[in-house]
Protein backbone atom coordinates (compact mmCIF):
# COMPACT_ATOMS: atom_id res chain seq x y z
CA UNK A 1 0.00 0.00 0.00
CA UNK A 2 2.93 2.28 0.77
CA UNK A 3 4.42 1.71 -2.69
CA UNK A 4 1.14 2.62 -4.37
CA UNK A 5 0.94 5.83 -2.35
CA UNK A 6 4.48 6.88 -3.27
CA UNK A 7 3.96 5.91 -6.91
CA UNK A 8 0.79 8.00 -7.17
CA UNK A 9 2.51 10.85 -5.33
CA UNK A 10 5.39 10.72 -7.82
CA UNK A 11 3.04 10.70 -10.81
CA UNK A 12 1.12 13.66 -9.39
CA UNK A 13 4.29 15.64 -8.74
CA UNK A 14 5.57 14.78 -12.22
CA UNK A 15 2.40 15.98 -13.93
CA UNK A 16 2.40 19.21 -11.92
CA UNK A 17 6.10 19.87 -12.64
CA UNK A 18 5.72 19.26 -16.38
CA UNK A 19 2.62 21.43 -16.66
CA UNK A 20 4.31 24.24 -14.70
CA UNK A 21 7.44 23.97 -16.85
CA UNK A 22 5.39 24.06 -20.05
CA UNK A 23 3.47 27.11 -18.83
CA UNK A 24 6.73 28.86 -17.87
CA UNK A 25 8.32 28.19 -21.26
CA UNK A 26 5.15 29.24 -23.03
CA UNK A 27 5.10 32.58 -21.19
CA UNK A 28 8.82 33.33 -21.60
CA UNK A 29 9.07 32.63 -25.35
CA UNK A 30 8.28 35.30 -27.93
CA UNK A 31 4.71 35.17 -29.25
CA UNK A 32 5.59 33.65 -32.65
CA UNK A 33 7.71 30.86 -31.17
CA UNK A 34 5.15 30.18 -28.46
CA UNK A 35 2.29 29.86 -30.93
CA UNK A 36 4.42 27.54 -33.10
CA UNK A 37 5.39 25.22 -30.23
CA UNK A 38 2.11 25.29 -28.32
CA UNK A 39 -0.52 25.40 -31.04
CA UNK A 40 -2.79 23.17 -28.94
CA UNK A 41 -4.55 25.63 -26.62
CA UNK A 42 -6.10 22.91 -24.46
CA UNK A 43 -5.78 22.44 -20.75
CA UNK A 44 -2.05 21.93 -20.04
CA UNK A 45 -2.37 19.44 -17.16
CA UNK A 46 -4.93 17.38 -19.07
CA UNK A 47 -2.83 17.23 -22.24
CA UNK A 48 0.29 16.43 -20.19
CA UNK A 49 -1.49 13.60 -18.39
CA UNK A 50 -2.91 12.30 -21.65
CA UNK A 51 0.55 12.23 -23.25
CA UNK A 52 1.99 10.52 -20.17
CA UNK A 53 -0.67 7.81 -20.22
CA UNK A 54 -0.24 7.28 -23.96
CA UNK A 55 3.53 6.88 -23.58
CA UNK A 56 3.05 4.51 -20.64
CA UNK A 57 0.63 2.30 -22.54
CA UNK A 58 2.92 2.19 -25.58
CA UNK A 59 5.83 1.10 -23.37
CA UNK A 60 3.63 -1.48 -21.65
CA UNK A 61 2.51 -2.94 -24.99
CA UNK A 62 6.11 -3.12 -26.20
CA UNK A 63 7.19 -4.93 -23.02
CA UNK A 64 4.25 -7.35 -23.27
CA UNK A 65 5.25 -8.15 -26.84
CA UNK A 66 8.87 -8.76 -25.78
CA UNK A 67 7.78 -11.06 -22.96
CA UNK A 68 5.35 -12.96 -25.18
CA UNK A 69 8.06 -13.49 -27.79
CA UNK A 70 10.52 -14.62 -25.14
CA UNK A 71 8.30 -17.07 -23.27
CA UNK A 72 5.65 -18.17 -25.76
CA UNK A 73 7.79 -18.54 -28.89
CA UNK A 74 10.67 -20.59 -27.54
Amino acid sequence: MKKLFYFSLGVTIGVIMVSKARAYVKNKLPQDASSFLFSNEGNLPATTLQALLQEFSMAMEEKEKQLADKFLNK
